[in-house]
């Protein structure tokens, strides 16, 4: 009866001693923690002001190192010259890649710099001009990429081109004349959907 006790009474009083152990931590750690925020809102100013200062100079380097619409946009070019081929092969997988990426990409050029001087020197502001265009000849080739569509692929990818060209020109920028292309943008990725190698 003895050992029964035992077996029973003591993993009981360990476990009564490990949990209060635990409280009595984390309490202590609430209480050094009360304690360091009171003393940080009780500091001077002067080290905000120097917080403040510092997370200003740290914005300003990082708008520095962004990249400029160019770089994206050539992304964009990339991704959008890629899908292309990747559905004159019928790719849908790889097309429907493409398509997604250079989405993204344009929504990256439009984060970076989402109003630009016009022609007339008046704002643009790109972020509607994408809306329209996401909304029409993007969801018309998203739509023919999901449908495996070849030829309302041809005419909607066409169709992009025009949009994407009347942004072109809202932005002043009429000599950046989209085209179909003729050859994919680079040669590593397979674009045939019945590869087998590798595996």
């Amino acid at each position: 009866m003895y050992n029964g006790l035992v077996r029973f009474i003591l993993p009981a009083v360990i476990g009564a001693l490990i949990g209060g152990g635990g409280v009595a931590y984390l309490h202590r750690n609430d209480v050094t923690a009360a304690a360091g925020l009171r003393a940080a809102s009780a500091a001077d100013t002067g080290g905000a002001k120097d917080n403040l200062d510092a997370l200003r100079a740290d914005v300003a380097r990082l708008k520095t190192n962004a990249p400029s619409q160019s770089h994206t946009m050539s992304d964009v070019g990339y991704h959008w010259t890629n899908l292309w081929f990747a559905a004159e092969k019928k790719n849908w997988p790889l097309a429907q890649f493409y398509f997604g990426e250079s989405r993204a990409h344009i929504l990256w050029t439009i984060q970076l710099r989402p109003v630009r001087k016009g022609p007339d020197g008046n704002d643009v502001n790109l972020v509607p001009i994408f809306e329209s265009i996401d909304t029409s000849a993007f969801k018309a080739v998203a739509d023919a990429i999901q449908s495996q569509n070849s030829t309302a692929f041809s005419a909607a990818y066409r169709e992009t081109l025009q949009a994407c060209y009347g942004c072109h020109k809202s932005a002043g920028l009429p000599y950046l004349r989209p085209e179909v292309p003729t050859e994919p943008a680079q040669t590593i990725i397979n674009l045939d959907g019945a590869a087998t190698w590798p595996q």
